[in-house]
């Protein structure tokens, strides 16, 4: 057979996304990465407690043997975590493979999916790889308010999906409870699933979460990652939270062992320890009004967040990429946000808070930008 076999459509549709962190730049830039602070993911800088580095040297052994594939220790541990039903609960190769998943099975060819923008690009490419038509819905200020949920009314009628991100990723921006309440109960009413993205609730300082209001709202699905605040990154895993009937068609469809077992012992104990969890979000809360305050006190314009994250408006006369790049040469790595869409006008960086020491250099460096 001559050249490739023939390719999805949907697949050909997807464009390859640049996310944050080293290993990127390792690929494109001879800056030595080892040394480079970054701020570009908004990952605990801390890392994992000592509680969950202990459990996995524990369970090391583990790995000779195959991982219980429906992952029930972990699953029990989130609904205990979230205060909903074991049967709630769908565990996850972190929470990219439950977009990926959720897309596969709800998402025909030719349904109509809406995203609520700017945000985390993996909604769309999962959409895309399914063929959906996808509607991008931009936020005025970045803020979901009233209005928007007016607005939303005139493009829910039809659509089969609605991806939204709380709080959100890249702004740091919140929707209360009870709009994202009347949002939900509003797509319900017009057959539209909700896909809520709760990955950095653990970060944020006001408590909206939806997740208990799954068996309430059969069209909800919440999605949350151990990946940002428990610091588990590279171990990957996370879970959903939806009801029990549409968590079990979720459980059958998926890829079968994606938990491996360090993976499962590391996501229980994590949850269990919730005083880390409560340590570091008041600790990089701190650290990340003290940035906003420093910078923009020697002339950037820093968006409000409230989560351990937020973006920066680039100075006049420079783009986002150009700000990127004199801050690596400075041993500074941030999130270049062009490739979001809606700011890609390449007027904004996003950068993630982390210790004072580290937070320091990163004023220093962009004070030192803005002198020339």
């Amino acid at each position: 057979m001559d050249g490739l076999p023939n390719i999805k459509p949907g697949v050909l549709a997807m464009k390859s996304i640049v996310h944050g962190g080293r290993h990127y730049i390792l690929q494109s830039s001879r800056t030595q990465t080892q040394t480079l602070i970054d701020f570009s993911t908004s990952v605990n800088p801390l890392g994992p407690s000592p509680r969950v580095k202990e459990a996995i040297i524990k369970g090391i052994d583990g790995i000779a043997e195959y991982p219980d594939n429906s992952a029930r220790r972990f699953r029990m541990a989130a609904a205990e975590y979230i205060g909903v039903d074991y049967g709630c609960i769908v565990a996850g190769n972190g929470s990219s493979e439950l977009i990926y998943l959720i897309a596969d099975v709800l998402i025909a060819e030719g349904d109509r999916v809406l995203i609520i923008q700017p945000t985390f690009s993996e909604y769309e490419r999962a959409s895309l790889k399914n063929s959906a038509i996808v509607e991008h819905v931009m936020l005025d200020g970045f803020t979901f308010k009233d209005e928007h949920l007016n607005m939303l009314d005139e493009h829910m009628h039809g659509a089969k999906l609605l991806f939204i991100c709380n709080p959100n990723n890249p702004t740091g921006l919140t929707v209360e409870r009870g709009l994202l309440l009347r949002l939900v109960e509003e797509a319900y009413n017009e057959g539209v699933m909700v896909v809520l993205d709760e990955c950095f609730m653990e970060f944020s300082s006001i408590d909206c979460s939806l997740a208990r209001y799954v068996e309430e709202f059969n069209n909800l699905i919440v999605l949350r990652s151990l990946t940002k605040a428990f610091g588990l990154a590279g171990l990957r895993i996370g879970y959903c939270v939806t009801n029990p009937k549409l968590a079990g068609i979720l459980a059958d469809a998926k890829v079968p062992w994606s938990i491996n077992a360090l993976a499962e012992v590391a996501g229980v104990e994590a949850l269990k320890d919730i005083e880390y969890v409560e340590m570091s979000r008041a600790l990089l809360a701190r650290e990340r009004d003290y940035i906003h305050d420093r910078l923009e006190s020697i002339g950037y314009h820093p968006l409000r967040s409230n989560v351990n994250f937020f973006l920066i408006k680039t100075p006049e006369g420079m783009n986002s990429t150009a700000l990127r790049d004199m801050l690596l040469l400075k041993g500074i790595l941030v999130r270049d946000c062009s490739n979001f869409f809606g700011l890609d006008d390449g007027r904004y960086i996003r950068v993630a808070s982390r210790l004072r020491d580290d937070n320091e250099l990163l004023i220093d460096a962009m004070g030192a930008v803005l002198k020339g």
